[in-house]
């Protein structure tokens, strides 16, 4: 075959081109020929132009849209690729992934195109008039307001709640409808809170409906040959050194039955398992096992590992959930009142148009062998609610429930429209116990803290239906920052909110064997 004839052959099978001139360092940082892995080759074969992708970790997802997309920029005249990943460290290494893969090619064929100019983000060629341009979520501006034709979101589940709807919607508008662009979003599960999460489920549910424009695609981590242990490795757990494993759990079996597992894919998935499980303890990672190697669509977005609240715990939560089988006054209803019962209206009111206002009402019992869950959620009002129509309605409920005490956030304005309410909650000094003439639970930087900690020590004492709430318990993530670690939210909080302010203020409420007392604190405290 002549040179030019191969060379064309090359250019027509982007396959071929790929894993016959470009080199990739494997795990123990030897290059080798790229050869598709199985995951990979499924991506090749399956892709649709606007693709989301849940996948495993370290399986080269990313290496090869970064290979592909640059053998778009060396071969497609004028071509914009942009890979847009969620920080600078990960940026970073994309980067220099792609530069090594263009000398790699540069290498082996000479008369490739020049790189005429490279940055820290931007990297053009010569002939092509091609631009590759990477990029943080944070860092983000757009490239210069030009036409986008290969567009790459990388872990698009870790990106800020901020970042994922500000850099998403303007890039995609960049991509014009036209058969040879294309759309990838990939990343390892995060919970489900967020666009990924979203879009993911929206494409699966919605595509055959004309409810998403994006193929869904998912891999397990069985689908990566590389995921196996032999018997004779020294990493093998203790009792695992025989070829059969003879102990083998229920879980086990039914993966070895339904996906015809072997003993090797067992054995290095508890090994995973228990060195993930250490981590996790040491506080060395916040990844889980079921998220970094998911198993199944479903329970990989509810193991988000950096969740403050248990897992385990907010799973079972969210197992006992269901529909409200009563509906009146504008709330979902759980539990109707009973006459002589007191009950706790908290309040956290919303932005009107733009978040929602939810009122959570409760009935707070006493704790004992027999009643292990005394903090009941019997009822939520929610919506997009303006401050004073939101005020009249959670008073209406309010009255509803016996006149239940209203604890309601004084951030915003809609204390104003309670105060013509009997039953309210008012700020009192933990200590002494005066009582301030303060409406309403203050929630600031300096609180939150205790709210959420309040939730999280007597989370396993809740008692709800209502899987809204629970849902949100998956969005307080710990996150990294100068000072330490904090927990924030990383999506909507509203209905968290709302419960964790009945939690922290459940001491002004009498239960049903006599009245506690009060709580709260002084007007300075966090101010």
């Amino acid at each position: 075959m002549k040179y030019n004839e191969a060379i064309d052959l090359l250019l027509s099978d982007r396959r071929l081109f790929i894993e016959s001139l470009v080199q990739i360092e494997d795990k123990s940082q030897s290059l080798i020929p790229f050869v598709f892995n199985p995951i990979q080759n499924d991506i090749y074969n399956t892709s649709t132009g606007r693709d989301i992708y849940v996948k495993p970790a370290q399986i080269g997802a990313s290496s090869y849209f970064i290979a592909d997309a640059l053998v778009d920029c060396l071969t497609v005249r004028g071509t914009t690729a942009v890979i847009i990943s969620y920080d600078e460290f990960i940026t970073g290494r994309l980067l220099r992934k792609a530069q090594n893969f263009y000398e790699i090619l540069k290498k082996r064929i000479p008369s490739i195109d020049k790189m005429v100019h490279k940055s820290a983000s931007e990297k053009t060629f010569e002939r092509t008039h091609s631009s590759f341009f990477i990029s943080s979520a944070r860092s983000f501006s757009g490239v210069r307001g030009e036409t986008i034709h290969n567009l790459i979101l990388d872990e698009f589940g870790f990106w800020m709640p901020g970042d994922a709807e500000r850099v998403f919607a303007a890039a995609l508008q960049r991509v014009p409808l036209n058969p040879r662009t294309k759309v990838r979003i990939l990343s390892t599960p995060n919970g489900e809170d967020n666009e990924f999460y979203e879009t993911y489920m929206a494409a699966k549910e919605g595509k055959k409906t004309g409810g998403s424009v994006f193929t869904h695609h998912f891999y397990r981590w069985f689908d990566h040959p590389e995921y196996t242990m032999p018997s004779d490795s020294m990493f093998a757990l203790p009792g695992d050194e025989h070829p059969e494993l003879d102990n083998l759990q229920p879980d086990e079996i039914l993966l070895m039955d339904n996906w015809g597992l072997s003993f090797d894919q067992i054995r290095w998935r508890r090994y995973k398992i228990t060195e993930v499980a250490s981590l996790h303890r040491a506080g060395k990672t916040r990844l889980l096992f079921q998220q970094e190697y998911p198993e199944d669509d479903v329970s990989c977005f509810q193991s988000a590992g950096d969740q403050v609240y248990d897992h385990n715990q907010v799973n079972d939560m969210a197992g006992r959930c269901y529909p409200a089988p009563l509906n009146m006054m504008f709330a979902n209803i759980w539990e109707d009142k009973e006459e002589g019962m007191n009950y706790l209206v908290a309040l956290d009111p919303g932005m009107g148009k733009t978040s929602e206002s939810v009122a959570t009402v409760w009935r707070f019992t006493e704790l004992s062998e027999n009643n292990p869950k005394p903090f009941i959620h019997v009822a939520t009002l929610s919506g997009l609610y303006p401050e004073d129509e939101m005020a009249e309605k959670t008073k209406d409920l309010a009255y509803y429930y016996n006149t239940a005490i209203i604890a309601a956030e004084d951030s915003l304005g809609v204390i104003s429209h309670l105060k013509d309410y009997p039953e309210l909650y008012y700020r009192t000094d933990p200590v002494t116990g005066r009582v301030s003439g303060n409406i309403g639970w203050h929630s600031n930087v300096s609180t939150k803290p205790y709210m959420i900690t309040e939730m999280n020590r007597h989370l396993h004492m809740i008692d709800t239906h209502d899987i809204r709430l629970v849902a949100q318990l998956r969005n307080i993530r710990w996150i990294q920052g100068a000072r330490g670690e904090r927990a924030v939210a990383v999506g909507a909080d509203d209905y968290h909110d709302s419960a964790a302010i009945a939690i922290v203020c459940r001491e002004s409420r009498a239960v049903e064997r006599g009245l506690v007392g009060v709580s709260g604190w002084p007007d300075s405290w966090g101010r």
